[in-house]
């Protein structure tokens, strides 16, 4: 063999036995950050473990508080229920605006004298007015005469446009 490929063949070899250590390296670099958070993992779950019992009475602490305020305001709508029925409120309500209002006998005596009253405006009215119609027959025939001479002209128009309709 030369010198030359001794030469070359030393320096694949060396070539080759970096790029292992590089492998070798890049390896072990993933096997360490593997291992380290491994360990934090382990560490935080040991840290929560610890803290989780107190985390859950705090929990438990919050919620019997909650709970008694819950029951607090309970009562006081149940109180407040058996001292004032929702029907009475709703009356109540209904007084305030108007509704729900019973007509008394005085309401009804004056609601019919109302309409009494409006019964002999209408009779007046109606005698009124067969006054007119008697009338107006009369005024009818007056008015017939000057009736009759427009619809004369207007026979007299018709054919004159019958005539220029014909023209074209």
């Amino acid at each position: 063999m030369s010198k030359d490929s001794k030469k070359s063949l030393q320096d694949l070899k060396e070539v080759t036995n970096q790029a292992s250590e590089l492998a070798k390296s890049i390896w072990l670099a993933g096997l360490g950050a593997y291992g380290r958070a491994y360990d934090e993992a382990h560490d935080r779950y040991e840290k929560a473990s610890k803290e989780t019992p107190r985390l859950f009475t705090d929990l438990v602490d919050k919620g019997s508080r909650l709970e008694s305020q819950a029951r607090e305001k309970l009562g006081e709508v149940t109180s407040l229920g058996k001292t004032v029925s929702i029907e009475e409120r709703i009356s109540k309500m209904r007084a305030s605006l108007g509704f729900g209002h019973t007509a008394s006998s005085d309401d009804m005596q004056r609601l019919e004298k109302k309409l009494d009253a409006l019964s002999k405006k209408v009779d007046a009215l109606a005698k009124a007015n067969q006054t007119v119609a008697a009338k107006a027959p009369a005024a009818a025939k007056a008015a017939a005469p000057k009736a009759a001479a427009p619809k004369a002209k207007a026979v007299r128009k018709a054919p004159a446009k019958k005539a220029a309709a014909k023209a074209e």
